[in-house]
């Protein structure tokens, strides 16, 4: 079956302990390395990426982290702070990878405490 040209998305979350510099650039590649290697792709597949921290998240901006792990030298990436919604979740970062070509099935990530996010995503080796 072949599927429409179209492009794909991927979500996925994780959380960290602390607001310290090197705990959200840690967590910002890990995140991204899992994404790419649970959907069997490479980086330039990646159109562009999005991604959210929450407010409390303020020592770094998650692309560093990327940037510094050596992804994304080439990939648009946009930045933006989490809404805050009462009761939400502390300390998350979460991305939209979005990739040039459509997928029968993608796999989300969420990990290292956002499973609680959407636990039907979560994976037990991670």
């Amino acid at each position: 079956m072949e599927l429409p040209s179209t492009i794909s998305a991927i979500r996925g979350a994780i959380c960290v302990q602390d607001d310290v510099p090197e705990q959200i650039e840690t967590a910002a590649a890990t995140l991204y390395r899992e994404i790419l290697a649970l959907n069997a792709l490479q980086e330039n597949e990646v159109a562009f990426l999005l991604i959210t921290q929450t407010s409390d998240l303020k020592s770094r901006n998650p692309a560093t982290g990327l940037r510094k792990a050596g992804y994304c030298a080439l990939t648009p990436l946009f930045c933006m702070q989490e809404l805050e919604i009462e009761g939400m979740l502390e300390k998350v970062i979460r991305m939209m990878v979005v990739v040039h070509h459509p997928m029968e099935k993608t796999v989300p990530v969420f990990m290292h405490g956002a499973e609680m996010l959407r636990p039907e995503f979560a994976h037990p080796s991670l």
